[in-house]
């Protein structure tokens, strides 16, 4: 399903239980997926090889067992402050924008952790390139799913930018990442790049000219053979031992505590340091946390060699689907909601955040002076 088509579809029918389904389902595939097949979905590869009767039943059970971890972890959030007024199908639907976004935050920083460890080149800007890695790594699986959580990744940056504009947040040209609704529409190009036919609804509803799809293709095909490249030397063979990796969820402190269980019954952490120690062969053993930081932030650190994912990070998540998914919705069931999308994503609306708020994401900075991610850190999105 084309990620246009997607959003389109939630948008005519706010409490769809058969879209809820097909992201649960799509999920939960995907995880499976990781789980089982190893390098194979984190390359370019012509044709997939085809699975015998008793991996497809492992995959199969690997999903049904994921999909009702997601089920459980919406109805455990039944109480949450930010959740408690959302029907259980709308509970699910914000899992399923919380996970997609902390994927793509996950996958961000393990690009930090790589060009670290593995003494990857750059060119360019770091966090620019750690964006690109998330994607085409997405990209490279090319499930429903993932496409599902490139489009969620999408919709979190324009709705943080929505957010900015609302709260009249300044824009930060200085700042070392893109703006906010510069990096939804690096996902976009991205995407229409590689599939340009199956992302077509994408690329007219987010009003791409024709020649920036031709240039998108080009950009696909640059940012995929230069990843591929770049980690070739880096690929683990199957005599080579697989590295060490750290799994830690710490305690979830006050209402972050549901959200804490959460993970831990989803198993994300878990589910990605398998996936990415299979994948490459790692010169040292490393952590992946998710810890109360007092702050809404993710990062990776070079001196700890921990990459930390703050639980604050997930509600502030959970507060953006939320507070905007559901104007999107009511946008698309208005007159003229084909363009809503475009709308509210207009230049004009704030990338970054610098308020004193409790939650701002001003505070996704992994700068010194934090509790789990101090200097060394390489962020998710830093502010002054």
């Amino acid at each position: 399903m084309a990620a246009g088509a997607y959003w389109r579809q939630i948008g005519a029918d706010g409490r769809s239980t058969s879209v809820v389904r097909f992201c649960l389902r799509s999920c939960a595939m995907f995880f499976a997926l990781l789980i089982s097949a190893g390098t194979g979905v984190s390359q370019p590869t012509s044709q997939p090889t085809p699975l015998n009767s008793e991996e497809i039943q492992a995959r199969v059970t690997a999903s049904e067992q994921t999909q009702a971890r997601i089920v459980e972890v919406a109805r455990n959030l039944k109480d949450n402050r930010r959740l408690k007024n959302l029907t259980q199908e709308d509970r699910e639907k914000a899992v399923q924008f919380v996970l997609g976004n902390m994927l793509f935050v996950l996958l961000h920083e393990l690009a930090h952790a790589a060009i670290a460890d593995l003494e990857l080149p750059v060119l360019g800007r770091e966090e620019d390139a750690a964006d690109e890695f998330a994607i085409v790594r997405m990209l490279w699986v090319g499930s429903a799913f993932t496409r599902s959580v490139l489009a969620d990744a999408t919709k979190g940056w324009f709705f943080s930018a929505r957010r900015d504009r609302k709260e009249g947040e300044p824009l930060a040209f200085y700042d070392e990442h893109s703006l906010d609704q510069q990096r939804a529409y690096q996902i976009i190009c991205l995407m229409v790049g590689h599939d340009p036919n199956a992302m077509a609804d994408l690329a007219n509803e987010m009003k791409l000219p024709a020649d920036r799809r031709e240039s998108c293709k080009r950009d696909f095909a640059k940012a995929s053979a230069s990843w591929a490249a770049v980690l070739k030397p880096h690929r683990r063979q199957p005599d080579q031992p697989k590295v060490a990796i750290e799994t830690i969820y710490g305690e979830g402190k006050g209402e972050l505590a549901a959200m804490a269980q959460g993970f831990r019954t989803l198993r994300l952490l878990e589910t990605v340091a398998g996936f990415t120690a299979d994948d490459l062969a790692w010169t040292v053993p490393f952590t992946l946390e998710m810890q109360t930081c007092g702050n809404i932030n993710a990062a990776w650190n070079d001196e700890t060699r921990k990459l930390t994912l703050c639980y604050e990070l997930a509600a502030d998540f959970a507060e953006l689907s939320r507070d905007f998914g559901k104007i999107l919705v009511a946008k698309r069931e208005s007159k003229g909601s084909v363009k809503s999308l475009k709308r509210s994503a207009r230049p004009s609306f704030r990338g970054t955040r610098t308020s004193n708020g409790a939650h701002s994401r001003k505070y996704i900075a992994g700068t010194a002076g934090r509790d789990s991610v101090g200097a060394g850190s390489r962020a998710f999105k830093r502010h002054p």
